[in-house]
């Protein structure tokens, strides 16, 4: 048997997947419950866990919130197609376009779990780790599969497509090229600068402005995991 404390492989260590400031990472590590963490999925059989260390990541505008106008509107949010880069050499496995985008303030009733992750992309970044990326914008993927892709590289632009109610970037490492048959591998970023954390996320949701304590896990951080509601800037 094997030693009970071996709990999986070690984090690996990759660039962001964004770049600028005031991005929330929603859905994060490390609380008892997410909706990411806690996101079971039984399949052929057997249970997977792919989310577990999955984050959505949000930017916040100067007012603290996500839309500057209708919640309904794409135009609202200022982010919305954003650069998608590559967080490490990798070659392109999946692509999924020309799904359309959704309305933003509400999930769309038609939902299935096949259409879910919407346009995105899985890059094998060597060592049976895969990269998603999720919820991208229709027609702006820049790689096709068999792709070469290097740490920084373009690869599309930040949507609202697939299951989502608002414009953001699903991303997490899998142990498996498929979304639906993998589970969620640790994975930290090289660096990133620590900008406060959202005291309530609930206002998030309804369009509204939160309030975030701006002292609490602030300055840099190197080769870490984003918590839950954290507000950081990429370099």
């Amino acid at each position: 048997m094997g030693d009970p404390l071996e709990l999986g492989p070690p984090a690996v260590v990759i660039a962001p997947p964004l770049k600028g400031s005031r991005w929330v990472a929603g859905g994060g590590c490390c609380t008892p419950y997410s909706y990411h963490r806690g996101a079971t999925l039984p399949i052929n059989g057997g249970i997977r866990v792919a989310e577990r260390f999955a984050i959505d990541f949000v930017q916040l505008n100067d007012k603290n919130m996500l839309n500057a106008g209708p919640q309904d509107q794409l135009s609202s949010y200022a982010f919305f197609g954003d650069e998608i880069y590559s967080v490490a050499d990798g070659t392109v496995v999946e692509v999924v376009d020309g799904l359309p985008e959704q309305v933003p303030g509400k999930l769309p009733a038609e939902a299935t779990i096949q259409m879910a992750a919407g346009n995105h992309l899985v890059v094998d970044i060597s060592q049976g780790r895969f990269a998603f990326y999720a919820h991208m914008q229709p027609g702006s993927l820049k790689v096709n599969v068999g792709d070469k892709v290097m740490t920084g590289q373009v690869l599309g632009l930040l949507g609202n497509s697939g299951n989502t109610d608002a414009p953001h970037l699903h991303f997490h490492v899998m142990d498996g090229p498929s979304p639906l048959v993998s589970n969620g591998l640790p994975y930290v970023f090289t660096s990133f600068i620590g900008q406060g954390m959202l005291k309530d996320e609930k206002p998030l949701f309804t369009g509204g402005q939160v309030d975030v304590d701006e002292r609490a896990l602030a300055g840099p951080h190197k080769n870490q995991l984003p918590l839950n509601d954290q507000v950081l800037s990429f370099p």
